[in-house]
């Protein structure tokens, strides 16, 4: 019969003493794992290992509200908390900066906008800290407050920045939500916002915080577009002011403030989504709650204040249709971006050709509407001027600067830049002769505009021809499309704007570049359309979507 070896438990005592006691220490070396473990996770003292820290970018105006949730939060994370506007991680994504490990925006459009901008999907943690109803804030102003769109249209009314602040998204979020549900006209909307765009408060070097409209108001009358929680707060600080709170009767577009995952190191997820969590949970905690209520913000289902104050019992609008949204906001924040524009003017010889009709050549045609048409563009916007064509080329290039691109109201010999660009315009006669090197001068000027891009702006070249490419040239149309092509970053825009001038000759070419870089294209039959195309095409801010 075959042996076998006999185990402790058959007859070795010391043996099975050897195993028990091994069994039982690692028995407890697995326990004190586990207990140090969930302590650790707990955020118990003493028990917290070196855990990397979470950064958590956070909308100004709640930002002390996230400390006090980041001080309440269970577990081990040490969070980094920053106050970031909406527009400065705008401009993060545009250098191509690492993104936070936590986002707190002021709204959900906010959020979704950016995960489509830098192509990852955030994962919302909390849909509402807070909330709070963008309304109107006035003093004897009058105003119509049917819907948005009619309390849009009241003279003077003040707003912050509309690049930078997300409360003034909210009227034109609501007032396309009116257009949406057939209470408001499409047209209607369109002009208060352009009306509102060009506002005196949106063409400021610095545009009035909301307390400081909220004073002039007090002080003044008037009226401001505002948060709920900021009209609240300088109420209590006058309370015998005279201001008021209203929501047009339709309603109005709440500020939430989801707390949303952005890390964009997939190692990191999992920590960085318990760390929100933790936040999550601590909204509960009574220095939160507390703390919440006292600086005049409701909570994220929305009820109304308490004692009557604000704007009460408010509706919420919403668009429902989110390429809709996203449609509206992007045209108004083109609309109320300054400009950056370098000018391509044609100077080739057949400018020089006279107008039917008139005593005018269409270079002088071209010079008097523009220089007339140059007088409506605001202070702030940069324009710059190049003339291309064979006479007026130097240094070997079809193209030769006529006038830098600077702001109108920068400082120039004997005045402004918008002098010295009007004086420029009308040294362009003599430039006239020669042939259209189009695609070396369009190229060029793409680099340079490129080249000193700024995010709070729309970059734009704007070329005004009357006919395509006919010079002799190394580049032809199938290579000059591809190196545009690769010039064209979606993350940092620069649109080409053309005017077909006085006829469609060569309007399909303009037409095809301005559609390679999301621009859009116009035509100009007679010289008095000059003018009128010239402020729709620069209006629209390429209004043509790139494919």
């Amino acid at each position: 019969m075959a042996r076998h070896s006999a185990s402790p438990r058959d007859g070795n005592p010391a043996a099975r003493r050897v195993v028990l006691v091994g069994a039982a220490i690692v028995a407890a070396v697995l326990l004190v794992g586990l207990v140090v473990s969930g302590l650790s996770r707990a955020g118990v003292a003493g028990f917290c290992g070196a855990d990397p820290r979470i950064s958590v970018a956070v909308e100004p105006d709640i930002v002390e509200h996230v400390r006090v949730l980041a001080e309440h939060a269970d577990g081990c994370h040490a969070f980094d908390v920053e106050p970031v506007s909406s527009a400065d991680m705008s401009a993060r994504t545009v250098s191509r900066e690492a993104l936070p490990d936590i986002w707190v925006p002021d709204s959900a459009v906010r959020l979704a906008q950016m995960s489509q901008d830098v192509q990852i999907p955030f994962e919302t943690v909390l849909n509402s800290l807070a909330s709070t109803p963008v309304v109107i804030a006035s003093r004897d102003a009058g105003v119509d407050m049917s819907t948005w769109i009619t309390a849009l249209g009241t003279p003077g009314l003040m707003m912050g920045d509309p690049v930078r602040s997300g409360v003034v998204d909210a009227p034109i979020l609501a007032a396309t939500s009116e257009v949406e549900m057939l209470r408001s006209a499409p047209e209607a909307l369109g002009a208060s916002m352009a009306m509102l765009a060009q506002g005196q408060m949106s063409r400021m070097e610095v545009p009035p915080t909301s307390r400081e409209m909220l004073d002039r108001v007090i002080a003044g009358g008037g009226a401001a577009i505002v948060t709920e929680r900021d009209a609240v707060l300088a109420q209590r600080a006058a309370p015998d002011s005279g201001l008021e709170v209203y929501a047009p009767a339709t309603g109005a577009v709440f500020l939430t403030y989801p707390v949303a995952v952005t890390t964009q190191d997939p190692t990191r997820r999992a920590e960085v989504a318990g760390a929100a969590e933790a936040l999550r949970d601590a909204t509960a905690a009574i220095a939160v709650v507390d703390g919440r209520s006292r600086d005049g913000f409701r909570t994220a289902f929305r009820a109304p204040l308490t004692g009557g104050q604000g704007a009460g019992e408010t509706e919420a609008l919403v668009v429902r249709d989110a390429n809709r949204a996203h449609s509206a906001l992007r045209h108004w924040r083109l609309l109320a971006m300054p400009g950056r524009s370098l000018v391509l003017v044609d100077t080739s010889g057949s400018m020089g050709f006279g107008v039917p009709g008139t005593d005018r050549t269409r270079i002088q045609a071209l010079v008097e509407t523009a220089g007339a048409g140059l007088g409506q563009f605001p202070d702030d916007a940069e324009l710059g001027l190049w003339a291309f064509g064979g006479a007026a080329g130097s240094d070997g290039l079809p193209y030769a600067e006529v006038a830098a691109l600077q702001r109108l109201d920068a400082a120039a010999p004997g005045g402004t830049h918008r002098a010295a660009l009007g004086g420029a315009l009308a040294s362009l006669p003599g430039m006239v002769g020669g042939g259209t090197d189009l695609y070396r001068s369009v190229l060029d000027a793409y680099a340079m505009v490129r080249s000193g891009y700024d995010p709070n702006m729309v970059n734009s070249i704007i070329v005004i021809s009357d006919g395509a490419d006919d010079a002799t040239s190394d580049i032809g149309a199938d290579e000059f499309f591809a190196r545009l092509d690769e010039m064209v970053d979606p993350s940092r825009p620069v649109i080409v704007v053309t005017v077909s001038l006085l006829d469609e000759t060569g309007s399909g070419t303009l037409a095809q570049i301005a559609h390679a870089t999301g621009g859009s294209s116009h035509v100009a039959r007679t010289p008095e359309e000059v003018v009128r195309v010239f402020a729709e095409a620069v209006g629209r801010r390429g209004a043509s979507a790139r494919p």
